[in-house]
């Protein structure tokens, strides 16, 4: 479980991460269809945590490989400005 959360707060973070990007003028990190892939990931890892739903209810979607590669890149990114900035 420990391992979905830490998940969810990565997507969280590269999604502001790419907000963020675009509110000071620079080009976004992910398109508007990788975005969607990605809060279909970060549904399906709510609806596998949350105690209410019984399995059938529990949806499995994991981003594309290519994807998913660029998520580790904008995940590297925040965690070293995190660093420089703390």
């Amino acid at each position: 479980m420990l391992i979905k959360i830490t998940r969810l707060e990565d997507l969280h973070d590269v999604l502001d991460y790419c907000s963020n990007q675009q509110a000071f003028g620079k080009p976004a990190c992910f398109t508007v269809l990788e975005r969607i892939c990605i809060n279909q990931e970060r549904g399906s890892l709510l609806s596998q945590i949350n105690q209410d739903n019984q399995e059938g209810d529990k949806r499995h979607y994991k981003c594309p490989p290519k994807l998913e590669s660029k998520i580790r890149f904008i995940t590297q990114k925040v965690i070293d400005i995190n660093l420089i900035t703390n």
